[in-house]
């Protein structure tokens, strides 16, 4: 990745963490706040690509990039959803 590229995505990332924190601290029902913010990403990627093969392969790369940053993740509290 670029360095501009990099940067935006770590902007969103850690943005899109703050929110989920907030949903976290807040009276929402965590699996109720964690399947609308995906549903939501989830229509924006459909929506915004060009076609079903750009958004598989970038809901591929995400899910690629997810599941090595939580292979070194620790995390002692329990799951809320």
């Amino acid at each position: 990745m670029s360095t501009d590229l990099e940067k935006d995505f770590e902007l969103a990332s850690d943005m899109m963490n703050e929110l989920l924190d907030d949903f976290e601290n807040s009276n929402i029902q965590a699996g109720a706040a964690m399947g609308g913010a995906l549903t939501a990403l989830l229509f924006r990627l459909i929506v915004s690509s060009p076609d079903n093969t750009t958004a598989m392969g970038m809901l591929s790369s995400a899910m690629g990039q997810a599941s090595f940053i939580a292979a070194s993740y620790e995390h002692d509290e329990e799951t809320k959803h």
